[in-house]
C-alpha cells in the first residue's frame, strides 16, 4: 500500500497483501497469503503467519503434522510488539481487529480471534481457537486455554490465567482465573494465615 515503510530484513512471502501507511521494522516475517490493513506497524522480529501447532496423535512412534490452511487478517491501526507470533489458522483464518495493541513476545495460536481494540500486554498467550470480544485486557503473563470465548470488556490480570469462558466486563485474577476480587480476598486470607504459622512456629 501507499505509504509503507519497509526495513532492512523484512521477508515477506508471496500473496501478501498490505493496507497504506505501514511500518513493517526490521527481520519482521509476513508468510504466505497474510493480508494487513491500513496503518499497521510490526515491530522487530514479528512473525505473522507461521504454522499453527496441530498434530496427529502418533502412529507407528511419529506424530503426523496437521496442514495449516488459513492464514491471517491484521485490520486497520493494529500494532504488534517485538518478537510477537501471530500462528495461522488450520482451516479458519487467524484475526486481530481494528485498533487492537499487542505488546513484545506475545503467543497468539491458530484460529484465534481477536476483537475490535483490544490491549495485550507482554508474554501473554492465547491458545488455539479462542475468540476475545472488543476490548479485552490482557496483563502481562497472562493466558488462556484454547477454544474459550472471552467476553467483550474483560480484564484479566498480570499472570491470570483462565480454563473457562469469561462473561463480558468480568475481572479475572490467579490461576486458575477467578473473579478479581475473590482473588485477591482470598490471597489476603492465605497471607495472614501464613503468617500466623509461622508466629505459631517461633513459639
Amino acid at each position: 500500500g501507499a505509504g509503507t515503510v519497509i526495513h532492512p530484513s523484512v521477508t515477506i512471502y508471496p500473496g501478501v497483501k498490505t493496507g497504506s501507511d505501514c511500518t513493517f521494522h526490521s527481520c519482521v516475517s509476513l508468510r504466505e497469503n497474510v493480508t494487513l490493513g491500513s496503518r499497521v506497524i510490526l515491530h522487530n522480529g514479528v512473525v505473522i503467519g507461521a504454522d499453527g501447532f496441530g498434530y496427529l496423535p502418533p502412529q507407528d512412534g511419529a506424530r503426523a503434522k496437521i496442514p495449516q490452511q488459513g492464514t491471517v487478517v491484521i485490520e486497520d491501526d493494529v500494532e504488534i510488539g517485538a518478537n510477537t507470533t501471530i500462528d495461522r489458522g488450520a482451516l479458519n483464518d487467524t484475526i486481530v481487529g481494528e485498533g487492537t495493541k499487542i505488546d513484545n513476545l506475545v503467543q497468539i495460536g491458530h484460529n484465534v480471534v481477536i476483537g475490535r481494540h483490544c490491549v495485550i500486554v507482554a508474554m501473554s498467550g492465547i491458545a488455539g481457537s479462542t475468540e476475545l470480544g472488543d476490548f479485552v485486557v490482557m496483563g502481562g503473563k497472562a493466558g488462556t486455554a484454547g477454544h474459550l470465548k472471552i467476553g467483550a470488556g474483560a480484564q484479566l490480570a498480570g499472570t491470570c490465567h483462565v480454563a473457562g469462558d469469561v462473561p463480558a466486563g468480568a475481572r479475572m485474577g490467579g490461576t486458575p482465573g477467578r473473579p478479581y476480587r475473590q482473588w485477591i480476598r482470598e490471597s489476603a486470607a492465605l497471607r495472614r494465615l501464613a503468617q500466623r504459622d509461622g508466629d505459631d512456629e517461633s513459639t
